[in-house]
């Protein structure tokens, strides 16, 4: 295997180094087929949080109880790994949505979960009550005027600047959401561990009590994929309109070919693809021909450099499945490894 080396620098999460090679031997299996077993292993990953919180507004003299049942973060897809219940997603997937914002993975912390619950209390305040609230607090009316988002946050900050709010009770909540084909119910996930942060390793490790019943899990391939070799991806678009209440989904599924390695400055693996990926498909599984799980993808977290945000724009990038069996075996999950 002959490697050609090019080193390109930028301020990201992935600050890598992208490496072509030529492999001797390439499966070209042609992936003109759909596995209703990879669909139904496929699942729609919610991060978000619950809580109980009070609003006192001082203009209509009257205090508001919310019970923040789940508010969504952040949406991405999974894959079933083994039959009792583990499921690997995208680190970035149920990290801190204002981490991702800055290129940073981080695990949601009691302060973050008690902000996320406070601003859904806030922005349902705001559409159901008072739009005017921030206003009236600052005396400032350009902040009525912004947008939603900008006004919850500002009228958030004054509520507790003059002690009108109060969280009774918070915490992250994950959801999973199966394949119709399963039958399965929506299941909250506990999350059990991730990757390292600090070295970039977009991935997390969920587990639902299935009840019972055996989850239909994929093998995980041990082998490096070679370039050129064709691979199908499964995954739930961010515009696949999936609402809270629906009980089922469905994934989507992209196929296209990989077309170089990735190493970041960590020398933490990815490779790079040509198939068509979009946001929501984070955390979903590529899959070679045999069906076998080669990793998963983390397009998602962009680039701040314009030479990769060209890059992550035309190209999906996913994990090697090496991180999807270290992280197992560290948590003694029970996985069937090719």
């Amino acid at each position: 295997m002959k490697l050609l080396k090019n080193t390109l620098t930028s301020v990201l999460i992935l600050l890598a180094v992208f490496v072509t090679y030529e492999a001797f031997f390439i499966d070209n299996t042609p992936l003109n087929y759909f596995s209703s077993k990879s669909a139904s292993s496929t699942v729609y990953v919610e991060n978000g949080v619950s809580g109980i919180v009070t609003i006192t507004d001082p203009s209509l003299h009257k205090t508001v109880w919310f019970n923040i049942s789940f508010y969504p973060l952040e949406t991405g897809s999974g894959v079933i790994v083994s039959k009792n219940g583990y499921i690997i997603t995208a680190f970035h997937v149920i990290g801190d949505p204002e981490s991702n914002t800055i290129n940073v993975l981080k695990t949601m912390s009691d302060d973050d979960i008690k902000t996320y619950v406070e601003q859904a209390a806030v922005s349902t305040y705001l559409s159901n009550y008072n739009p005017q609230l921030g206003a009236e607090l600052s005396g400032n009316d350009m902040v009525s005027q912004s947008n939603l988002s900008a006004n919850t946050r500002t009228t958030t900050d004054l509520l507790i600047q003059n002690n009108l709010i109060s969280v009774k009770y918070y915490k992250q909540v994950i959801k999973v959401k199966f394949s119709s084909a399963t039958g399965i119910k929506p299941l909250n996930a506990q999350l059990v561990d991730v990757g390292n942060s600090g070295s970039d390793n977009d991935v997390a490790l969920l587990k639902v009590n299935p009840a019972g019943r055996n989850l239909p899990a994929l093998k995980i391939s041990s082998h490096d994929p070679k370039n050129g070799e064709n691979i199908r991806i499964y995954g739930y678009p961010a515009d696949s309109n999936v609402t809270q209440s629906q009980l089922s989904v469905n994934p989507s599924t992209t196929t296209g070919s990989l077309i170089s390695e990735v190493r970041n400055s960590h020398d933490i693996l990815y490779y790079k693809t040509n198939a068509s990926t979009f946001p929501g498909y984070s955390g979903g599984p590529v899959l070679n021909s045999k069906n076998e799980v080669i990793g998963i993808l983390i397009y998602g977290i962009q680039s701040k450099g314009s030479f990769l945000q060209q890059i992550k724009s035309r190209y999906g990038l996913f994990l090697s499945s090496n991180y999807i069996i270290q992280i197992c075996r560290e948590n003694e999950v029970p996985i069937d490894i090719t």
